[in-house]
């Protein structure tokens, strides 16, 4: 009786159980992610928005557009 209950229940219990953790074991090792309303807790990366931030220059404040207007076609 115990080598069936053995062999029939707690081997594919024990299968299981090591399949769930390496399933779930990724997910528990990594970092909790960003939620929103929580506290932004990281230093500024290099593409952020924010100059300043960033230690970039300002950007330039005239208009550096030039040429005639248009769109696809250029007839507008």
């Amino acid at each position: 009786m115990v080598q069936t209950v053995l062999i029939y229940v707690v081997t594919p219990l024990v299968v299981c159980l090591v399949v769930a953790l390496m399933v779930m074991a990724p997910r528990m090792a990594r970092r909790p992610r960003y939620r929103v309303g929580q506290p932004w807790t990281y230093e500024p990366l290099f593409w952020t928005a924010n100059p300043e931030g960033a230690g970039l220059p300002p950007a330039p404040e005239e208009d550096t557009v030039t040429g005639e207007p248009g769109g696809a076609r250029g007839s507008w």
